[in-house]
This record gives C-alpha cells, sequence and structure tokens, in this order.
C-alpha cells in the first residue's frame, strides 16, 4: 500500500478512546483473583483454529507459573503414560515437544501476520504515535508477568531453581488428562525425569501493551486484525500460558499483587505476588528479592555479604541509608554541606573502606529525592561516586558534569 493511502492520524475522540483503551489493559494486566475459566479455553481453541491448527486434545490448569512451567515440560510423558497411546510416547520426547510448541512473532503475538498487517496501512510516525498513547495510560510499561519468568529462570537468592512442586503437579496433570480423556482409574507413575533446560521454556508473550495497541488500531480503521481476538480473550482471563501442538498449560491470574506508587510490584513486609498454590514472589520497587529480606532482618553484616548489587542496594533502602551507613562504619569524608539543587536537604560523603563494602574504589554519595513520593515522603538514596570527589557538593556536581562552582548556582531540582 502506497504511503499516501495509509492511516495518517486519528481525531481528539478517538486518542480519547485509545487513552480509554490503555488504562483498560492495565486494568486487565494488573487484576486479581480467578478469570472466567472458560472463556480463556475457549479462546485457546480460537487461537489454534485462528492458525489453521486442530485445537489442542488437552487444556489444563495449574495454580502457578512455577507449576506451569514445571507442567509444561513433563505433560507429554503424563500424557503418553494416562492415555498409553504412541503417538503420545513419541511427542513426549524432548526435542519433537520444543518443535511443537506455538512461537510468537512480531509484536510477540501468536499470529505471525498481525504486524505486517498494521504496517501496511498505517505510517510509522502514527504507529509511533498510537504506542506512545497507549502506554501513557500503562504502569511505565511494566508487568508482573516479565517479573514471574525472570525469577523462574534466575531466582532472587542466586539458587538454581528446584522442581519442589513436581509431584503435586504430576497428580494434578495426571487427573485432568484422565478426566479429559475419559479414562478410570488414573495410573499410577514414576516421577519423571525433567528434560535438560526446562527452565528455559518461556510462555506465550504477549504483553497488555500489545493488546492495547492493536485495539488501538482497530479503533482508527486499520482491519485484518481478528487472529488477535482469541489471544485477548485468553489474556483477559488467565495468566501466563504454554501453547504446544497437541496441548496448552495454562495458569491463573495472582490472588494479590501489591505495588508501590510507580506501580511497580512491591511490599515491604511480604510477597508481592502470590498465587493460588502458594507461590510468591518477592519484591522490592520492582525488583525481585530473596524472601528473608523483606520478612526478617538483614543486618549491615548481611548486606554487605550479598554479592548482587541490586539486591544489596534494595536491602540498604530498607534498612534505610542513614542507619546503614552507621551500622557499616562507613567514614565520612569532609561534612555534610546543603544540597543546592534540593534546598533544605543535605549531600553526605561516604568511603567504602576496604573489608567492609564490595566495591572499594568509589564512595558514597547520600542525597534526598527532590521529588516527593505519593505518600509526601522524601526518599534518601546513595549514588557511587569516584573514590577521588573530595566533597558531597563536588561529587553531586561531577555526576552531572559539572564543576562545583556550576552546581552552587543550580536552580531548585525537580
Amino acid at each position: 500500500m502506497e504511503s499516501s493511502r495509509r492511516i495518517t492520524g486519528f481525531n481528539e475522540e478517538q486518542e480519547t478512546i485509545i487513552r480509554e483503551i490503555g488504562k483498560d489493559w492495565d486494568a486487565v494486566d494488573w487484576a486479581t483473583g480467578p478469570g472466567d475459566r472458560a472463556a480463556a479455553e475457549d479462546g485457546v481453541r480460537a487461537v489454534y483454529r485462528g492458525l489453521g491448527l486442530p485445537p489442542p486434545r488437552f487444556i489444563v490448569w495449574l495454580g502457578s507459573p512455577w507449576a506451569g512451567l514445571i507442567g509444561q515440560a513433563v505433560l507429554p510423558g503424563i500424557i503418553a503414560s494416562v492415555t498409553g497411546g504412541r503417538y503420545a510416547r513419541m511427542r513426549a520426547r524432548f526435542r519433537r515437544r520444543i518443535r511443537g510448541q506455538l512461537r510468537t512473532g512480531p509484536k510477540e503475538f501468536l499470529h505471525p501476520e498481525v504486524y505486517d498487517r498494521v504496517e501496511a496501512q498505517v505510517t510509522p510516525a502514527l504507529n509511533k504515535r498510537v504506542v506512545s498513547t497507549v502506554v501513557e495510560e500503562q504502569s511505565l510499561g511494566y508487568t508482573w508477568r516479565w517479573e514471574a519468568q525472570r525469577t523462574m529462570v534466575w531466582p532472587a537468592d542466586g539458587r538454581k531453581p528446584q522442581p519442589w512442586a513436581q509431584p503435586r503437579v504430576q497428580d494434578e496433570l495426571a487427573a485432568q488428562v484422565a478426566a479429559q480423556a475419559d479414562i478410570s482409574p488414573v495410573p499410577e507413575m514414576p516421577l519423571f525425569r525433567l528434560p535438560h533446560r526446562w527452565r528455559y521454556e518461556i510462555p506465550q508473550r504477549c504483553s497488555m501493551t500489545s493488546f492495547a495497541w492493536a485495539d488501538a488500531m482497530e479503533l482508527i480503521g486499520v482491519t485484518g486484525l481478528d487472529p488477535v481476538h482469541a489471544e485477548r480473550q485468553v489474556n483477559r482471563h488467565a495468566g501466563l500460558w504454554w501453547a504446544y501442538r497437541d496441548y496448552a498449560v495454562l495458569t491463573p491470574r495472582p490472588d494479590v499483587l501489591r505495588r508501590d506508587a510507580q506501580g511497580r510490584l512491591h511490599c515491604a513486609d511480604g510477597p508481592a505476588a502470590v498465587w493460588p498454590d502458594g507461590w510468591v514472589i518477592h519484591s522490592w520497587h520492582g525488583r525481585a528479592v530473596p524472601g528473608p529480606l523483606v520478612e526478617g532482618y538483614w543486618d549491615a553484616a548481611r548486606i554487605l555479604r550479598e554479592s548482587n548489587s541490586e539486591i544489596r542496594r534494595a536491602a540498604i533502602e530498607r534498612m534505610g541509608w542513614g542507619e546503614f551507613v552507621a551500622a557499616a562504619g562507613l567514614r565520612q569524608v569532609g561534612s555534610s554541606e546543603p544540597d543546592p539543587g534540593n534546598p533544605g536537604y543535605q549531600l553526605a560523603l561516604y568511603d567504602m573502606s576496604a573489608g567492609t563494602f564490595p566495591v572499594t574504589t568509589s564512595r558514597i554519595l547520600l542525597c534526598t529525592n527532590a521529588t516527593p513520593e505519593r505518600d509526601g515522603t522524601r526518599r534518601q538514596y546513595g549514588l557511587i561516586v569516584p573514590v577521588d570527589a573530595p566533597d558531597p557538593v563536588t561529587a553531586a556536581a561531577g555526576m552531572l558534569g559539572l564543576t562545583r562552582e556550576q552546581y552552587l548556582t543550580l536552580d531548585r531540582a525537580t
């Protein structure tokens, strides 16, 4: 389609509706509690039909993304054991199973032509405008789904994840497969060996922002996006899910999601996300952290032993930078000075002495955020600055590429 024939803009009324679409999908993204399972399963079947495939023989549910990750790895073997089918036993081979996963295309939709259809009907400039309008109404593009996927592969405690739920998952899957295959009683089966790299099998990855984008495109006149409707239905009523040629594994939305004022997954004294089977994610302002960090107490010694810098920062913030500086015995460099860019608040500089802090060739500049949080408080935080910074004002100036004299003349920070 020639560029001159493409859609080039939208009016004020459409812009208002697009913003509402963004808000709606943000609400869907953070919805908790049971969804409509029947609607989700109908959506799954429609997804397969839209791809020219027969619906999966088995659609099963497990109680959390972690259970789903285990379940998608062992389900071929369970189907083989329950049904006794030769074909199912062949499908249980890992490489065949991987080739059977339905892969996402551009914009993370399962249907490969969705993005091409949009690109053929709208100008690149309008596409960017639609995306920015949608994202403005969402939680900074942040979603618990990415946090769940990252936590499954790289747990916050740094340990290799263990399939502690596998026996329960296998029992649940066997019961569901037997019921759907009309087989009774459920046969006994061994604990299956998980295939190599089983935890890297990511679920279907379409974000709520992509669905909002597609809905907005249809609003302004883009046609041919019907294949998105089925995926949209699944994601409105379910959490993470895996789609394979022969089966689909679905998980529910979390029972609990807790967020900070910026919309990031966060809870200062317990799990930030909780699923029906008890799996949880602990998070500090959007960063997954070990449970004991928020449910217990990490003293300065434990914080200093933490090798992950992001988790160490979260632990310091939870303790409070002022208390941590005192507890860790950091030596102050010079005196505290008023912050020229943040009147009424002080800057302080500290040495990170060898043997006390993992980073020994730098200093910490203790600052106060110039912008209040939504609750009116101002967050204190520490910044890593060069070891040759002679005083706090010079250190603050250097982070902005300024001299001390230039920073002293700054207007109040915003």
